[in-house]
């Protein structure tokens, strides 16, 4: 086995260091490269045989998925994901076939029977500051006897170290302020916590989606709204929305036995907050939340252990204004939580914790959120912001949509690419994704095949336009929409709208770089000067086609074709150019005017 990448000379001095003990916790600054630590140590236990099957821990499914493709990448062997996602029995089969397994401690608990018949002899326990009380780390630990054990973190609390030190090993830190490692380590760091909605959590959303389903116009925004509200910020901002006597109330009432079971959770992100709270030894924290309601729960709760203070704006508040500030300014209160109200005026340079549990889709709320916490104070230590996030459901669009902003508009995002591609691959986009794959179809059908109302389907589809991960052609169902690798199955499915007009003239307008300019003449001539045009700028930003048609009454038909997704490559814009200058074809299904 040979490392595909060169490891930086402490953190071989980690990996080392560990290696001479049965048990160890390498305790290091986020982005100095643990994973690499545990991949060295790793790999010298194989080499050497002790190990027989390794398993590496993870808090979440998102980590599972991005630490194996690491370990495959750097050491060349396979690594299989093994989480929640595949049923017990499949589970089973995996865990028989990995030589190295990574798993969420959840899904390594209900499965610790298997592991220990497999001889899974060697444990990875990342985030291994978790390993403490009740949580699933440290009950599968208990459950478990491994010959070696590395746990690593980016920092454990004093408090935690007797358990930690008894469930893994001793514990060794190495600073970020080592001049060997503080280069590698951002400003501040970006963290994602998952809150998993529970099974009857689940149910509630489902007939929530089935109402939205029944209706149309103003009162399926209406349900949109009330979806966004139950995933984003829990039950008690929903149950509060129908309390009042409105619209959405008369809609939802059959839902209103749901959020009475006892399974339904007044805020089920609340689990996520306090293990971030846990995690980090900080001076004070920021929560920003976009509900009131939730804003007087936080606070309730939160008050005991850390004097929390909520700022919900001044025509809500019960006391003046100027002696909320000047609480949450003392040093007794440790978590403060805010509203939209405290995203502008809110200035507290001594915060060092910044939690968003709104996920808001607007740019300007997601940058002055940050600004609350970011700004340079002379760096006295690091910064952390943790985002709340509920997997599969629009509130992991809207979180995704906001750091994909971000990251255009020149703000330093430290979450790793990765982490964010696969964090995209649990939006509800990647269903669609998923319909279209070797299946090329019109929006009516992806809409039916998902059970989703064609507005928020053709809002998913034009999200993934612009990401290049889907392209359409014109036939008589309208656009049919496919993947770039489904071209040729377009040309298979749909050859007579791909069969070109060669003596046809026409236009072509295309955007480069928010720079317009056209291309006059047949077939031959447009594609020829296009292909010109794409192989100097990387890509076509957006085509439009003009024609004028021949009618069999005498008359002509002035046609428009336009093709909104970028263009990348010169089989995307051949099949553009095919599909447009068959136009004769599909004519008469497109809206045009007509030349006497």
């Amino acid at each position: 086995m040979r490392l595909k990448i060169k490891p930086r000379d402490y953190q071989i001095e980690a990996a080392e260091w560990a290696l001479k003990r049965k048990g160890a916790v390498v305790v290091m600054p986020t982005g100095s490269g643990k994973t690499l630590i545990a991949i060295l140590w790793a790999k010298k236990l194989m080499e050497t045989g002790e190990a027989r099957r390794i398993i590496f821990l993870e808090p979440s499914r998102i980590l599972v998925e991005q630490v194996a493709s690491y370990i495959n990448k750097v050491l060349g062997v396979k690594a299989l994901p093994i989480h929640g996602k595949y049923p017990k029995n499949k589970r089973k089969d995996l865990w028989m076939c990995a030589k190295i397994a990574v798993t969420t401690p959840e899904t390594a608990l209900s499965d610790h029977e298997i592991i220990a018949s497999l001889g899974y002899n060697v444990v990875v326990v990342d985030e291994c500051h978790h390993t403490t009380g009740k949580d699933a780390y440290a009950e599968f630990m208990k459950k478990m006897k491994f010959d070696r054990k590395l746990g690593l973190s980016a920092h454990i609390p004093r408090a935690r170290e007797p358990e930690i030190t008894r469930y893994i090993g001793p514990i060794k830190r190495w600073s970020w302020n080592d001049e060997r490692i503080k280069k590698y380590v951002p400003p501040w760091i970006g963290e994602i916590y998952e809150a998993e909605l529970n099974h009857e959590e689940k149910s509630l959303l489902e007939r929530l989606e089935d109402i939205r389903l029944d209706l149309s116009g103003r009162d399926r925004g209406l349900v949109n709204l009330a979806i966004r509200w139950f995933v984003r910020d829990g039950a008690l901002a929903l149950k509060e929305s129908i309390d009042k006597e409105t619209r959405l109330s008369f809609i939802l009432s059959p839902i209103r036995p749901y959020l009475d079971k006892p399974g339904i959770r007044p805020a089920h992100k609340l689990d996520a907050l306090l293990r971030i709270l846990r995690d980090h030894d900080f001076n004070k924290a920021i929560v920003f939340v976009d509900r009131v309601v939730i804003a007087k729960y936080l606070e309730k709760i939160l008050s005991k252990q850390y004097g929390s203070v909520a700022i919900y704006g001044k025509a809500k508040m019960k006391e003046d204004v100027r002696k909320v500030l000047h609480r949450a300014h003392s040093e007794q209160a440790k978590v403060i939580i805010s509203t939209s109200a405290g995203e502008e005026g809110l200035d507290l340079p001594m915060a060092d914790l910044l939690v968003i549990w709104s996920n808001v889709a607007s740019p300007l709320r997601f940058i002055q959120r940050h600004g609350r916490i970011l700004r340079l104070t002379g760096r006295k230590g690091l910064k952390f912001v943790a985002y709340i996030v509920t997997p599969d459901t629009p509130d992991m669009d809207s979180l995704v949509d906001s750091l994909e902003f971000a990251k255009k508009s020149g703000i330093d995002i430290p979450v790793d690419e990765e982490v964010l591609e696969r964090l995209w691959r649990r939006t509800t986009r990647d269903k669609i994704l998923s319909i279209l794959e070797g299946r090329p179809m019109p929006l009516e059908w992806v809409a039916e095949a998902i059970g989703w109302p064609h507005d928020v389907v053709a809002k998913a589809l034009r999200k993934l336009m612009e990401r290049g991960e889907i392209l359409y052609i014109y036939t008589h169902l309208g656009k049919v929409y496919a993947t770039p690798d489904d071209i040729d199955i377009l040309y298979e499915e749909y050859q007579e709208y791909l069969e070109p007009d060669l003596k046809l003239q026409g236009k072509a307008k295309y955007v480069v770089q928010k720079s317009s300019r056209a291309v006059l003449g047949t077939y031959s001539k447009i594609l020829s000067r296009l292909r010109k045009i794409l192989e100097k700028n990387g890509k076509i930003d957006r085509l439009t086609f003009i024609f004028e048609i021949p009618l069999p009454i005498g008359s002509l038909k002035l046609v428009n074709i336009n093709y909104t997704f970028t263009i990348p490559d010169e089989k995307a814009l051949k099949l553009v150019c095919d599909n447009a200058f068959s136009a004769q074809r599909f004519q008469k299904f497109l809206p045009g005017e007509r030349d006497e």
